[in-house]
């Protein structure tokens, strides 16, 4: 079995998970996620979980950056990014999948699951100005992009957020019996998994 990596010290890694996002940190969802493993208790030593900053913003890019990223057999990596705008799914899936990589995929966009934590909903947006713009007609949160406190107004809506995001991927699913592949989907989103992983690696309490 692999040594794990050392940190300065005497200290050792025994875990690490590596969230890459399209975009740059000013962006909701690079913040969301920082904000988030802030609030997680993780054995300081032994586990890392960190978002890696990027101005890529297409998803074959993103998975490449991940690539490098991975050192070590016991490391993990994220790929969150969306259909907003983007037409090369099936390569970045299959390039992910070839290099062992995660993704945390989104239709139309990142807000969809920002209105999960509110609805549940089937309905098919067709870019992310419009989830935008409904989230604030139904005056649940005055949501922007460049937003960066996100998670902290809506953290205590988290655990609906899951649920509602699995019942869509059921629901998904249940819909497609040819197997259509999830970049296809509309709407959807699997960002609850990689919540899920982050959870997996805190400490017992």
């Amino acid at each position: 079995m692999p040594k794990p990596r050392k940190k300065s010290g005497s200290r050792s890694i025994e875990k690490r998970l590596f969230i890459v996002c399209e975009g740059s940190k000013d962006k909701s969802e690079s913040a969301y996620f920082k904000s988030l493993i802030k609030c997680c208790h993780f054995a300081g030593d032994k586990v890392e979980v960190r978002v890696i900053d990027t101005r890529k913003n297409t998803g074959r890019e993103l998975v490449k950056m991940a690539k490098k990223i991975k050192e070590f057999p016991f490391d993990e990596a994220w790929v969150v990014y969306d259909r907003d705008g983007y037409t090369l799914h099936a390569e970045t899936f299959s390039l992910a999948k070839d290099n062992k990589i995660n993704i945390a995929f989104s239709a139309i966009s990142f807000e969809i699951w920002i209105l999960l934590h509110f609805e549940f909903t089937t309905h098919v947006f067709q870019k992310s100005d419009e989830v935008i713009k409904y989230i604030k007609s139904k005056n649940y949160m005055n949501y922007e992009k460049s937003r960066t406190d996100v998670y902290s107004e809506l953290k205590n809506k988290l655990k609906n957020a899951i649920k509602n995001a699995k019942k869509m991927q059921n629901h998904q699913i249940d819909g497609n019996p040819h197997g259509t592949p999830i970049y296809n989907m509309n709407p959807y989103t699997n960002i609850d998994q990689l919540i899920n992983a982050i959870y997996e690696l805190q400490e017992d309490e």
